[in-house]
């Protein structure tokens, strides 16, 4: 396995208020696809801020470990335990391409516990990379409990990516849309728990985590970037 570029910090209580007191893993930024529009100052919220800080230096290898080293913390963890992969970051590999054998790892450590996380990694006919791959590697993740989140640009794109039956999906909301909605085929869009109902967490919340929901979890542009991330949106 190729895993001497992959940096990842781990913490296992988490203290942003969104989030909860769970675990969460951030991930060095080789492993964002270049396929992702947010990327590179187009709208990614984890540039900014404390968070952007902090990611800043894990891809720089200031702050936390290698692979090996997160997998065991993975499957150290307590057997039920919600946690986040990735509050930066993407699935394993650089760029476009999913590591198969490293994600294959981690689902493997996380078993018993209660995973999520979210991609960018390209999945459709008309993206560039190893499009098969990354799909079976996601389908996979998610028949055996962990639960990989495809993330969409818009209702229109989160329509494309549902279709393909592969994983739940997630998706940014255009601007304006700050209720539950539906998408152009009229599949069902519940904004995110956390944005709406104050105290709520996903520490309690658990939406992401469920694999096999068929409804869509919608997100709020927010941070510095919204507006960036809203046009996006707008678009897709």
């Amino acid at each position: 396995m190729q895993t001497n570029t992959t940096q990842i910090h781990f913490t296992l209580s988490s203290s942003n208020a969104k989030t909860g007191p769970i675990p969460v893993s951030t991930t060095s930024a080789n492993t964002c696809p270049d396929s992702c529009p947010l990327k590179a100052g187009g709208g990614c919220y984890a540039n900014g801020g404390p968070l952007g800080m902090h990611w800043r230096k894990v891809t720089d290898g200031k702050r936390g470990t290698g692979w090996e080293d997160f997998r065991r913390a993975v499957a150290s963890l307590p057997q039920g335990q919600l946690w986040r992969h990735n509050q930066a970051g993407d699935l394993p590999g650089e760029n476009d391409a999913i590591s198969a054998p490293m994600l294959e790892d981690l689902v493997m450590a996380n078993k018993g516990r209660r995973g999520f996380t979210y991609t960018h990694k390209p999945v459709l006919v008309n993206q560039r990379g190893p499009i098969e791959q990354n799909r079976e590697a996601i389908a996979k993740a998610n028949r055996e409990g962990f639960t990989i989140n495809l993330s969409a640009n818009g209702l229109r794109h989160a329509d494309q990516l549902a279709a393909l039956n592969i994983a739940p999906v997630a998706t940014i909301l255009p601007p304006g849309v700050e209720e539950n909605t539906v998408t152009p085929d009229g599949r069902k869009v519940v904004v995110c728990p956390a944005q709406r109902i104050e105290g709520m967490t996903c520490s309690r919340c658990r939406l992401c985590q469920l694999a096999k929901r068929s409804i869509i979890i919608g997100f709020i542009p927010h941070g510095n970037a919204k507006r960036k991330t809203g046009a996006v949106a707008d678009k897709n």
